[in-house]
């Protein structure tokens, strides 16, 4: 959804792709080294499963972004469900707004909330999404996974807000 014009985004892979190219183009001089980005992204959007496919080395070329790294910011919540094989929701985040701003019990409630009213895209087991993941990871060493609820509850600086991503090392 973009806001003002009431259009449809072709969601985040495009604008990937633009960074992707912006990678390539900011260099040290000469070609002596790529720029470098981290891209991370919670499972709980509705492209994740485009999201795992951009580095891979089979498919359209259109669809790859093989020079970002990419990572995935991945909530408690999902991991449980992995864990008792439950569903897991997929949404857009305009769809399912405050989602990357909370962590631990309020982020959980807030997507369960949100599933309940029934605003998820799509629905997958969590378990099918997390074996996605690791054929990612297998195939081309991303997503890299760090641990949102872990990271936030560790944080000493709490009142600045939520963590919402880490650096590329």
């Amino acid at each position: 959804y973009i806001r003002g014009t009431n259009g449809t985004s072709n969601g985040i892979i495009p604008m990937l792709r633009v960074f992707n190219d912006t990678a390539r183009y900011v260099d040290q001089g000469g070609g002596k080294r790529k720029g470098a980005f981290a891209v991370y992204l919670e499972p709980w959007h509705s492209d994740i499963f485009e999201f795992l496919d951009l580095r891979k080395n089979h498919g359209k070329e259109e669809h790859r972004a093989r020079d970002l790294f990419y990572a995935l910011w991945v909530p408690d919540l999902f991991m449980e469900r992995v864990q008792s094989n439950g569903q897991w929701s997929l949404f857009c985040p305009n769809e399912a707004p405050g989602l990357a701003d909370c962590w631990g019990e309020d982020f959980e409630k807030l997507y369960t909330k949100y599933e309940r009213e029934g605003k998820a895209k799509k629905v997958v087991q969590a378990q099918n999404l997390w074996f996605e993941i690791l054929k990612s990871q297998i195939e081309t060493g991303t997503p890299y996974m760090l641990y949102k609820d872990t990271c936030n509850r560790k944080s000493n600086q709490q009142n600045l807000g939520t963590i919402k991503s880490s650096n590329l090392c």
